[in-house]
């Protein structure tokens, strides 16, 4: 679908339309160059307005030059053609570089052909009748690139190849160097070439020509092959023949048809297919068209490029939706699977409980006097150990009296201990008091089994940032004298 295009085969009188994709063609007709035939031609390109079209020119009005030039690249190399092939044509509208080798020796330069369309009105009509209905026009072309694929197509292998073409009416001499072009020509209709002898005299005076702009070597053997459907050219084989600068042979139909993989029968009715056919699946060698009538053609090549990735990733999408949805399918048959089995699983486990004798009591009772059963088993505190170091504190501090005393297991190994007193006595003397419990609070501190002793309140808040605070005056009371000790005692 996207190498559907139309291939047109336009000569100074009439244009032909050959409508074109892989594996299969049709011959659309050739229209006059005349003011029915435009008409009849721009009604066919409105149906076909979708198609890329590559416009192939056989005409007279055709030059060629080769030229070695500097090897550049990039911009380099389009200023320099840009620059050459004006030097080399002037003014002329249509024009083209082929880079077709690059020299083994000294500098490595480049070997162009240049070829250009001096005096192409005539294409004027034609063109704009693309350029009206939005033709993306992917080049212009002459015929003689054409029968370059042709000679393709028939496995030519010799250096040197003159391909002398009979095509309506005219006939079209192509010399070939290594399978490149390097020069063509087209003597037309007026020129009496049906007559025998002429073919071969214009073929003689073409090799003379070639020898003389020393394109083709003196001492090179010129292969010349014979097209002609109508049978006209075969005059031109003996006298060829007989000079020793030159190797004929006739192309007969049924091998063309053969190497384009068309049928006889519609080669031989419509002949001017061959060399189309021959060039419209392979890329554009020499364009001749200027940068202005290709701007359609390149966002044609867009828009089918973003198709491609819209297609692509749409496959991709699918591919991966299709994977996933294969993948959560066959989870979902294997948990249906482990649940089946699971409940044959559950199935057997009743069945089996369901024979057991009766029990006394349940299984989670059970469970209780185990737990139970372990917590008697473990060894309490010594509480007698724990109260040993403070009693010894107490009876060395006898005006300490003991308020609340809390005890609270931390581990196996330790308890901690919380104690809230106060002073029996107390004469309002706060520094006496002080002392008092600092030393209990020390003889705490020193006592075997005691790890660490903590006083969490007392009388007097010595911190620097707490406020001043309480009476001068008035009776003291015991009360006053209140502090609390946290002390962690090992057993």
């Amino acid at each position: 679908m996207f190498d559907h295009r139309l291939i047109l085969l336009a000569t100074p009188r009439q244009i032909g339309v050959l409508d074109w994709r892989p594996g299969q063609m049709h011959w659309l007709g050739e229209y006059a160059n005349d003011t029915a035939g435009l008409a009849a031609f721009r009604q066919l390109v409105v149906r076909h307005a979708q198609l890329p079209v590559l416009l192939v020119v056989d005409t007279v009005d055709e030059d060629y030059r080769s030229e070695v030039l500097p090897h550049v690249q990039g911009r380099a190399r389009a200023e320099l053609l840009a620059r050459k092939l004006k030097q080399v044509f002037r003014n002329a509208r249509f024009t083209g570089a082929w880079r077709q080798a690059r020299e083994t020796a000294g500098r490595r330069d480049d070997r162009y052909l240049l070829a250009a369309l001096p005096d192409a009105e005539w294409l004027t009509p034609w063109l704009s009748v693309l350029h009206r209905e939005q033709v993306p026009l992917a080049g212009i072309t002459p015929l003689a690139v054409a029968y370059q694929h042709l000679l393709s197509r028939l496995r030519a292998q010799e250096p040197h190849v003159l391909l002398a073409c009979r095509l309506n009416n005219s006939l079209r001499l192509s010399y070939y160097q290594n399978g490149l072009l390097r020069f063509s020509r087209l003597i037309g209709s007026d020129t009496p070439t049906q007559f025998p002898g002429n073919a071969a005299d214009e073929i003689a005076k073409t090799q003379l020509y070639l020898t003389g702009q020393r394109i083709l070597p003196r001492e090179a053997r010129l292969q010349v092959l014979l097209l002609d459907p109508s049978g006209q050219l075969d005059s031109a084989q003996a006298p060829l023949n007989a000079d020793p600068a030159f190797r004929v042979q006739m192309i007969d139909m049924a091998s063309l048809a053969r190497a384009l993989r068309i049928p006889d029968a519609y080669l031989a009715a419509t002949p001017e297919v061959a060399p189309l056919a021959a060039i419209a699946g392979e890329s554009l060698l020499l364009n001749l068209a200027p940068p202005e009538l290709l701007q359609r053609h390149t966002e044609f090549r867009w828009r089918r490029g973003l198709h491609w990735a819209a297609g692509l990733i749409a496959a991709a999408s699918l591919t991966l939706t299709a994977s996933y949805w294969l993948h959560a399918q066959d989870l979902l048959n294997e948990a249906q699977k482990i649940g089946a089995e699971a409940q044959r699983g559950d199935a057997r486990h009743a069945a089996i409980v369901k024979n057991f004798p009766a029990l006394a009591t349940r299984p989670d009772q059970l469970g209780h006097t185990l737990a139970l059963a372990q917590q008697i088993e473990q060894t309490p505190f010594d509480l007698n150990a724990l109260y040993v170091p403070l009693g010894q504190a107490l009876s060395a501090h006898p005006e300490v009296m003991v308020k609340v005393l809390t005890l609270a297991q931390l581990s196996d190994r330790s308890a901690d201990i919380t104690l809230d007193a106060q002073l029996a006595d107390f004469d309002g003397n706060y520094r006496a008091a002080m002392q008092r419990i600092d030393g209990f609070v020390a003889t705490l501190a020193s006592a075997p089994g005691v790890l660490s002793v903590e006083r969490v309140s007392s009388p007097i808040n010595t911190a620097s940032t707490a406020t001043l605070s309480g009476r001068t005056t008035g009776n003291a009371l015991p009360e006053e004298t209140r502090f609390s000790v946290n002390l962690q005692v090992r057993p």
